[in-house]
């Protein structure tokens, strides 16, 4: 389900951009220009999962630069739905901690493993920017 940029929704849209932000100008230095589309509340359960892929690409999602991943679920909620990045030849594993927010490269490959048991919510997002020259 999105989340709609309201009023009432305010907080949670400066708080994750100014946290892109920040990210962006320690590490990345992208052309940023706000939000791709609204931010989404998702839920895995049982058996859900989200193979190896790219938030960027052609078409409609070219312009995003940075995702953002923000665990509101216990670690102790569920089992599997780790958030892996393939960094090279090695698979990274997120932080699973409530409250942990990861802003990474849209352009990164990465994927969620498999629910086994409880479920995982999470807000997702996509900070979008110029083309790459």
């Amino acid at each position: 389900m999105f989340i709609e940029n309201t009023p009432e929704n305010e907080w949670i849209y400066n708080r994750l951009a100014g946290l892109a932000i920040q990210c962006n100008n320690e590490r990345y230095g992208f052309d940023l220009l706000g939000f791709h589309n609204n931010l989404q509340l998702a839920s895995y359960t049982e058996g859900d999962f989200f193979d190896w892929h790219l938030d960027f690409g052609a078409g409609e999602i070219s312009d995003r630069k940075l995702s953002i991943s923000m665990q509101l679920s216990d670690s102790d909620d569920y089992e599997g739905g780790d958030l892996q990045f393939m960094m090279n030849q090695n698979i990274v594993t997120a932080p699973r901690e409530k409250g942990t927010i990861i802003v990474f490269p849209s352009f990164m490959m990465h994927r969620v493993t498999p629910i086994t048991k409880g479920v995982r919510k999470s807000i997702v997002g996509w900070v979008a920017g110029p083309p790459y020259r």
